[in-house]
């Protein structure tokens, strides 16, 4: 046998059904049903096959509020509160150990922020209504004082 029969044989076929210049082609057939696998429009996304039924959002009534998830926002939160005062102690002290420890302790609430913003974003959907409001109240009030603490002279 020669190289080129031992070697398999690939055919790329064009099924596009526009051109470059946006017009239709006439000699492809307009498909009457999606691809094998493509979700239709307005379709729920079907979780993977090797995902568990516990892992997606189960329509119906609404989840009940967790006390360890009430643990986790209390705790993210007095680390925001323990960091808001290390940033008032940093502006009123009048030594040089003020600024660089007030700048620690700004970027350590900016990223306490972050984490919050995280779990609003991974957890929305998903949170009984009580816990939802919680963390976007927390994040409103730490954006606030953020904010506050930020642009105040000490700084």
């Amino acid at each position: 046998m020669s190289e080129e029969e031992q070697t398999p044989r690939i055919v790329v076929r064009d099924r596009r059904a526009f051109a470059a210049d946006g017009s239709r082609r006439q000699d492809v057939e307009p498909r009457s049903e999606p691809p094998a696998g493509a979700p239709s429009i307005g379709a729920e996304p079907k979780p993977a096959a090797g995902a568990s039924a516990a892992s997606a959002p189960a329509p119906g009534p609404a989840p009940e509020e967790d006390p360890r998830f009430k643990q986790l926002m209390s705790l993210l939160f007095s680390q925001a509160a323990m960091l808001l005062e290390q940033t008032a102690e940093g502006a009123e002290s009048s030594g040089a150990a003020g600024g660089p420890q007030r700048a620690e302790a700004l970027q350590g609430l900016q990223t306490v922020i972050g984490l919050l913003e995280v779990v609003e974003e991974k957890t929305r959907g998903r949170l009984a209504p009580g816990d939802a409001r919680l963390v976007s109240q927390a994040l409103y009030q730490l954006r606030m004082a953020y904010m506050e603490r930020s642009q105040a002279p000490g700084r």
